[in-house]
C-alpha cells in the first residue's frame, strides 16, 4: 500500500539510515532501500544525501516527510474513525514524556488505559523538556508531557498542573525536618544533578542553573533510576518535582523539601498536542484519560489528596 512505502521512507528519514530504519520496521535493508530508491526514481530527485555517517534529507527530501507525515496521520485517524463507528477505540498514540513520569504516573495511568482500550498501541518515550516540545510539535509524538514551555510553536496546552521542584533528601539528613529551604542552604551537603541543565534553563530560569556551575555535584547523571538508588543510600540531595518518588516519598524512605525560589515553584507539568492538527481518535481518547488522572493528581478531582502537595 501507499502507506506502507511512506512508512519506509519516513522511518529512514527519521533514523537516518537505513539499517536503522529497517531493525525499527523488522524488514530487510534491502527492502527498505529498494523503496527509497523507487520514490527518488519515480519524482527524478534524490530524496537524501548520502554520507558515512548516515542519511540527511535533501530540500526535496524534507517536502517529502512533510507529506509523509500529513498523509500517515490522516490514515490513522480515518482508521480509527471507522472502527470507532463500531465503538472499538484502535489506533496508535505516542507519548513524549519526561522520565520522571515513567516511574510512577505513567504505569498507573497506562495500565488502566490499556484495560479498557486493548486495541490502542501506546509508543512512549522519554526525553529532556526540550526534546518533548519539538516532537510534539513535529507532531513526531501525539501528546507530550513536560514543563510548561515559553516558546510554544506548533503545540496547544491541554491542560497543566502545578509541579514545583524540592530538594529530595532521606529523612534522617540534617535537612529533611524544615519547612522549607534554599539552593544556598543546600549547597553545603553533597549534591547529585540531572543531566538536562542547558536543555531544562528555559523552563526554571537561570538561578538553577547558576547554583550548578557555582556548586560541583558529587554525582551528574541522565539516568533517574541511578539518581533515586543513590538518594536511597543517603549519598546527597537533588532537586526534582516529586512526580519520580511518589512511592518512596509515601512510604517515608524520602522526603521533598519545598525550595524557597519564586520560580522553581512556580513551574507547572503540562499536557500539549500538536496545535496544526487534528487528533485521531486514539489520541483524543487518551488525552481525556490522561487529563483526568493529572487533574486527580493535582488534587482538583479529590480536594485534600494531592500526591503532588502532601509531605
Amino acid at each position: 500500500m501507499h502507506a506502507a512505502v511512506l512508512r519506509y521512507f519516513e522511518a529512514v528519514a527519521e533514523e537516518g539510515s537505513i539499517r536503522r530504519a529497517s531493525e525499527r520496521l523488522n524488514i530487510s535493508a534491502s527492502a527498505v532501500n529498494r523503496q527509497i530508491l523507487k520514490i527518488e526514481d519515480y519524482f527524478g530527485t534524490p530524496l537524501f544525501e548520502r554520507h558515512p555517517d548516515g542519511m540527511r534529507l535533501t530540500e526535496a527530501g524534507k517536502l517529502m516527510l512533510r507529506h509523509s507525515r500529513e498523509t500517515l496521520h490522516d490514515f490513522k485517524r480515518l482508521h480509527g474513525e471507522i472502527n470507532n463507528l463500531r465503538s472499538v477505540v484502535s489506533g496508535e498514540v505516542a507519548i513524549a514524556t519526561l522520565d520522571s513520569l515513567t516511574q510512577h504516573f505513567l504505569p498507573d495511568t497506562l495500565t488502566r488505559f490499556i484495560a479498557d482500550h486493548p486495541a490502542v498501541q501506546i509508543r512512549v518515550t522519554a526525553g529532556d523538556p526540550n526534546e518533548i516540545l519539538h516532537s510534539v510539535a513535529r507532531g513526531t509524538a501525539d501528546l507530550g508531557l513536560t514543563f510548561d514551555p515559553v516558546w510554544r510553536g506548533g503545540i496547544h496546552e491541554l491542560q497543566n498542573i502545578p509541579c514545583p521542584l524540592h530538594a529530595i533528601m532521606k529523612p534522617d539528613h540534617d535537612l529533611a525536618g524544615r519547612s522549607s529551604v534554599t539552593l544556598d542552604e543546600c549547597s553545603a551537603y553533597p549534591l547529585i544533578y540531572q543531566d538536562n541543565t542547558g536543555s531544562i534553563r528555559g523552563f526554571l530560569g537561570d538561578s538553577l542553573d547558576t547554583f550548578k556551575r557555582a556548586h560541583k555535584p558529587v554525582l551528574t547523571s541522565n539516568t533517574l533510576a541511578l539518581l533515586k538508588r543513590l538518594l536511597l543510600r543517603g549519598v546527597g540531595i537533588a532537586f526534582y518535582t516529586r512526580l519520580g518518588f511518589v512511592e518512596e516519598l509515601a512510604e517515608g524512605r524520602l522526603v521533598a523539601v519545598p525550595l524557597e525560589s519564586e520560580r522553581l515553584t512556580q513551574l507547572r507539568l503540562c499536557l500539549l498536542a500538536p496545535s496544526e492538527r487534528s487528533p485521531t481518535v486514539a489520541a483524543r481518547v487518551m488525552a481525556e484519560h490522561l487529563g483526568r488522572d493529572l487533574a486527580f493528581l493535582s488534587g482538583d478531582s479529590t480536594p485534600g489528596n494531592s500526591m503532588l502537595d502532601e509531605r
